[in-house]
């Protein structure tokens, strides 16, 4: 799927709305379209997170609420559970 801008925003704009384990499970194929992610490898940031977008703010903002809790991310199915 492909995301704009306005869907970031959305999704920052319901950050406060939500308790962090609400929003990390909700956003989380959101925040996968910030990241490459090979089969089989761990995510890393695109690298065309421009400093000062909403897309790397969501990404940045993504990453603190995901740190949050134990979590295991799945390369070979590219999902994610909370623990």
């Amino acid at each position: 799927m492909i995301y704009d801008e306005d869907d970031y925003l959305r999704a920052l704009a319901r950050y406060s709305d939500l308790d962090n384990k609400t929003w990390v499970i909700q956003y989380f194929e959101l925040y996968k379209s910030t990241l490459n992610w090979p089969p089989g490898l761990p995510p890393i940031n695109r690298c065309k997170l421009v400093k000062g977008t909403l897309r790397e703010k969501f990404n940045s903002t993504y990453r603190a609420a995901l740190y949050e809790f134990n979590f295991k991310m799945d390369n070979d199915k590219q999902t994610l559970q909370l623990q």
